[in-house]
Order: C-alpha cells, then sequence, then structure tokens
C-alpha cells in the first residue's frame, strides 16, 4: 500500500513520443494531477466486455510509515461472513499477503497460510496472493534468484487448487524509501519483478495450472522519469520472455490519501474517480508499452482505497469507492481492466485517528460503515452486468488516428505534434509515417500536426488541426 515518501511528490504530466517520455511540470486544477498524452504505436486491439471481478484485503493491518495503535484481534467468523455477504453470488477474491525475505524460518508459509487459503477456497471464494520481496539474509547480487525460487515453490504449493487464481510477484516494486510498504525500497528489486513472474509463469505452465494469473503491481508515481526509468528497466531486464510471463499488471492508487494528491472537498468524489481512470489510461499507454506488454496483458487495480478519520466522515468514504468502482466500470472494456481489489475490509483499530488504522468499510469489530452496503451494491451491479460500456457516439476512445500533413514531393525533415497546445512529440525523418496514433486525456483538445521539408534549399512548413472530443 501507499506510503509517507508519496507525499510531496511535485505533480506532473507524463508524456511519451516515438518510444521516448518526455517529462514535462504542470500544475492542474484543484490538486488533481493530470494523465499523460501519449503517441502509441499500433497493436492489437483491447476489447473486452467481460464484467468485473471484485475482491477485498481481509485485514485490517496495512504496511505503515508512522507509529499507529496496535491491531485489533482477528475474528475468523465475523472475517468470513463479511466476506460472503460481500460477494453474493458473484465471483469474488480475498487478497492475501506474504513475504519472503530470504529467511527459511521466517519465510516457511506451511502454518499460516495454507489453513487460510484452503479455509476461503473451501468457502468458495477465490484466492490472490501476493508475494513480498524483502531480501535479508539473502544477499543483494543472489536475492531475485532465490526469490524467483520461492515463487516457484509457492507456485507448486497452492496451484492445484483450482480457487487460487492469482499471483502477483512483489508489491510496488517501483516505489523506494518505504520497506513496510514496498519492495521498490531494496536491491534488486526489478530483477525480483522479472525472474519472479518468468519463473512462476514457467512453473504454472509446467504444472497445467491454467486458472493461474501472474502479475505485478505498480504504485501511482508522480515522479515522471522514476517512473519511466522502472518500466524501461523491466523492458530491458526482461525482455520477450518477461513480456509472454506477465498475464496482468496492477495499479495501485489512492487518490486523494497519498497520490495522485487531491484536497478533502466535496468535489473529492469526482476527481477521485477521473484520477482512477487517468492512471489506467497512463499505465496502458504510457508504460506497459515500454516494457514491451500489449494488448494481451490485462489491469488489475490492485490497490485502491480512502479511509476514513479526521475530515474524512463515513459518507465521504462511501462517495468516494462508488466514484472510483463506476469509473473503473466503464472503462474497463477500452483498457482491457479486469480485476478490482478494495483495501481493505476492517479497521486495524477505529479508535486511532491515524489514517492508516481506519482503511476498512467496516470498524475494527467488523459492524459496517455506509461503504460496506455500497461495496456489496456495486459488486452486484457490476461483477452480473454483460456490458455497461456506454455508447460513445460522437465522443471517442482515447486512442485516436490522424493522418500526417503532406509537403507534395518534397522530403519531411521532422513533424511535431501537440494536444492542446502542448507538445507531446517530436519525430524525425526516417520516423514519420502517414499517420500518427495518440492516446489523449478526457476532455476536449485539439491536436496540432506540424511538418517541416526542404525545397529548392528552403524550408517548408505545413500544419493541420483537428478537435477530439475524448471519453
Amino acid at each position: 500500500m501507499w506510503s509517507e515518501s508519496k507525499r510531496g511528490l511535485a505533480r506532473r504530466v507524463f508524456l511519451a513520443a516515438a518510444g521516448t517520455v518526455v517529462a514535462g511540470l504542470a500544475m492542474p486544477a484543484m490538486g488533481l494531477a493530470a494523465a499523460p498524452s501519449c503517441l502509441v504505436a499500433a497493436g492489437g486491439q483491447i476489447a473486452s466486455t467481460a464484467p468485473l471481478r471484485f475482491g477485498i484485503y481481509p485485514g485490517g493491518p496495512a504496511g505503515s510509515i508512522s507509529p499507529k495503535s496496535p491491531p485489533r484481534a482477528e475474528d475468523p467468523t465475523a472475517r468470513l461472513n463479511a466476506l460472503r455477504t460481500l460477494a453474493g453470488s458473484s465471483p469474488f477474491v480475498v487478497r492475501l499477503y506474504s513475504s519472503w525475505t530470504g529467511n527459511a524460518s521466517a519465510d516457511d508459509v506451511s502454518g499460516w497460510l495454507d489453513s487460510e487459503i484452503a479455509g476461503y477456497t473451501a468457502a468458495g471464494l477465490q484466492v490472490e496472493l501476493v508475494v513480498r520481496y524483502k531480501p535479508g539474509a539473502a544477499g543483494a547480487a543472489s536475492a531475485p534468484s532465490a526469490f524467483a525460487a520461492h515463487v516457484r515453490a509457492i507456485v507448486n504449493r497452492y496451484g492445484r487448487d483450482p480457487g487460487f487464481v492469482s499471483l502477483q510477484v512483489t508489491n510496488e516494486a517501483n516505489l523506494p524509501g518505504a520497506p513496510d510498504a514496498s519492495d521498490g525500497a531494496f536491491p534488486g528489486a526489478a530483477r525480483a519483478v522479472v525472474d519472479g513472474v518468468i519463473g512462476a509463469k514457467d512453473q504454472a505452465r509446467r504444472s497445467g495450472y491454467g486458472q493461474l494469473g501472474i502479475g505485478f503491481s505498480w504504485a501511482y508515481d508522480e515522479r515522471p522519469q522514476a517512473a519511466a526509468d522502472f518500466w524501461k528497466t523491466l523492458g530491458r531486464l526482461g525482455g520477450p520472455a518477461f513480456a509472454d510471463a506477465v498475464d496482468w499488471v496492477g495499479i495501485d492508487t489512492y487518490p486523494g490519501t497519498w497520490t495522485p494528491q487531491i484536497s478533502l472537498s466535496n468535489v473529492l468524489p469526482g476527481q477521485a474517480g477521473t484520477a482512477v481512470r487517468e492512471s489506467v489510461r497512463s499505465v496502458r499507454d504510457c508504460f506497459m508499452p515500454m516494457a514491451g506488454l500489449g494488448a494481451h496483458t490485462t489491469i488489475h487495480i490492485a490497490e485502491n482505497g480512502f479511509p476514513t478519520g479526521p475530515g474524512r466522515s463515513d459518507a465521504l468514504q462511501s462517495q468516494v469507492l462508488d466514484a472510483m468502482v463506476t469509473s473503473v466500470d466503464a472503462i474497463r472494456g477500452t483498457y482491457g481492466v479486469t480485476d478490482y481489489r478494495w483495501f481493505d475490509l476492517r479497521d486495524s483499530s477505529s479508535a486511532d485517528p491515524s489514517l492508516e488504522s481506519q482503511y476498512g468499510i467496516t470498524r475494527d469489530d467488523y459492524s459496517p460503515k455506509p461503504a460496506f452496503a455500497t461495496y456489496r451494491s456495486l459488486i452486484a451491479r457490476y461483477s452480473r452486468a454483460a456490458s455497461t460500456v456506454p455508447t460513445r457516439g460522437t465522443c471517442r476512445a482515447s486512442r485516436v488516428k490522424m493522418s500526417v500533413p503532406h509537403l507534395n514531393s518534397r522530403r519531411l525533415s521532422s513533424l511535431v505534434v501537440q494536444v492542446g497546445g502542448k507538445v507531446v512529440g517530436r519525430v524525425r525523418s526516417t520516423r514519420i509515417k502517414r499517420a500518427v496514433r495518440i492516446s489523449m486525456r478526457s476532455g476536449r483538445s485539439t491536436v496540432r500536426l506540424k511538418v517541416r521539408g526542404k525545397s529548392d534549399g528552403r524550408a517548408v512548413s505545413r500544419a493541420q488541426s483537428r478537435t477530439f472530443r475524448i471519453c
């Protein structure tokens, strides 16, 4: 989950053009971080009308960065009853967390994890397991390969259970500085993602565990260069083998709590819904291509939450939850979003005013907050719908295509692409195609293409513009 290191980061726009990321500073209205507009390469068509598969982290304690009250003891019976109530008759995933440290005794899951997974799947629920990378005893150089061996063993241990449907390799490996919450604080985290995913997928294929999807998570990061560097590193380290092994990419996003940064106000729910939508857009169109991940790789909202506490009423939590889930359902077909997980079920300590103690949609005694009924209703509505993708009419999907202006027989030397008056791409003569494909932010924006060339030793240019309304 998110940590204090996410606070105070500059708000920026991510811009990608012709395989290069260009970082530009921006200060959007009301503190809402803008998502990137990107030039995107032609590729497979993403199309999905399957309903969302929902889930939740069932515990109370969360990774944290500041002191807080001890968690109230769990009540397994009350917990299971709450999960069954949320699920109703829909497929529902219980999201669990474990860790690898390199210490055989500390990493032994034969007790608690065996019983938890077996108990949930016996109750008709599905299980998703996050295996964190927290090397301690292992040396930095050997840690990623040792972690990959551990992940293979996890697949072997639980893969035969048809209710064990999803495995996340590492947690927020892109984010440094928060070892209690994010694996990017440990050396070799990017390599652990690559080796772990490849190893887990290979083991699942060898064993015939076709129900088991393998993925990793990315924590929303408002640092453009750091974000781009992480995804490019995955692509460089993993290559085609990594791209072939990744079934899904998870996004961790907490609008209005960590990042995207949004001020508390009566318009926060709508802004939070927009922020989640734009984070999906930027990951799909800007970042996943840097790692070679295309249309076959789906997206999960792996962690999404909004705690109660001082200045954060129960009603506001319910409204933010509703807005974010509704936003995800509206774009699932466009961006290939298949799964949604809320963080989390129960407060760690409802009496503690710390944000990190009150993420739950129930209090620490499992009595429901209003958001519990809201989430139950959303699950019933969106997990059963055949398709709720809106009819777009004159409202276009984010990917648009626009022909490049010609200069007759003159040789083109450069192409500049602007969206909303801002340059999002510069292409040299050898890479100029007959058309460009652009992923754009939602709203109304004008695309301007300007080509330059030479004729009889003179520089000549031509430009054309077109306005699009994006859903």
